[in-house]
């Protein structure tokens, strides 16, 4: 199959299905050449299961995951790369949250959704891949959402990007690019190729000197969307 995937279109051959019907939203439906294809065999998937990583989950699943590293490690050429975030836009600008697995961006991205109603949409719920131009930096969506499967396949400009961690009270702060970078360095797909990794780095310091990052304490209140909406949007 090929897929149309942050403005590339790619060709995935595959084993399953399931992968098809996971990137169903995404499949291209022009003649356009690929930009690049990737292919997944039995054998690929049974080695990856050997590496014990996903031995519980289902060749189905590992699948799935191989298909977003193998994307992820085309990225970097392309002045891309993959996050750990959810992307929400308001209005047509996009804002990232993002924060290590069971913090809650997922659940604030859904508080913007419900508190600001149809001017805010869900972008992406944990998997972006973003795009970094000379003037901005792109977010797009992937079929690669969480458990929530929260995407679109659609893209927007980011103007800002939140570090989320739990607090019974809110408080937001705007970060240097030292903090920024502490913070959010882990939340980038690094290759262990060092000339993809290097050049990673170098589209990932650019986000940071065009883009503001907050940190943010916040609990799930209509408040907790109050204070990031105000901080990030100037409103």
């Amino acid at each position: 199959m090929k897929i149309n995937l942050a403005n590339m279109t790619v060709r995935i051959e595959g084993v399953y299905d399931t992968l098809r019907e996971y990137c169903k939203e995404y499949i291209a439906t022009d003649e356009k050449t690929e930009d690049f294809s990737i292919v997944i065999t039995p054998a690929d998937i049974q080695r990856e299961r050997e590496n014990g990583e996903y031995e519980r989950n289902s060749d189905n699943y590992i699948e799935i995951i191989m298909a977003l590293l193998k994307v992820a490690d085309e990225l970097p050429g392309r002045n891309k790369v993959l996050m750990h975030g959810a992307v929400v836009a308001w209005k047509q600008a996009g804002y990232i949250f993002t924060a290590p697995s069971g913090t809650g961006k997922t659940t604030h991205v859904r508080l913007w959704k419900k508190y600001l109603g149809s001017d805010a949409e869900i972008i992406n719920g944990d998997k972006p891949i973003l795009e970094v131009r000379e003037d901005e930096i792109i977010a797009y969506g992937t079929p690669w959402a969480g458990k929530e499967r929260l995407q679109k396949n659609s893209c927007v400009p980011v103007k800002g990007i939140c570090f989320l961690r739990q607090s019974e009270k809110n408080n937001i702060r705007k970060l240097n690019k030292s903090e920024a970078l502490v913070l959010l360095l882990p939340q980038i797909y690094i290759m262990s190729d060092s000339k993809k990794a290097g050049r990673t780095l170098e589209l990932f310091s650019k986000m940071l000197e065009w883009i503001p990052v907050y940190e943010f304490y916040c609990n799930i209140s209509e408040q907790a969307v109050r204070c990031s909406f105000d901080a990030l949007t100037d409103q």
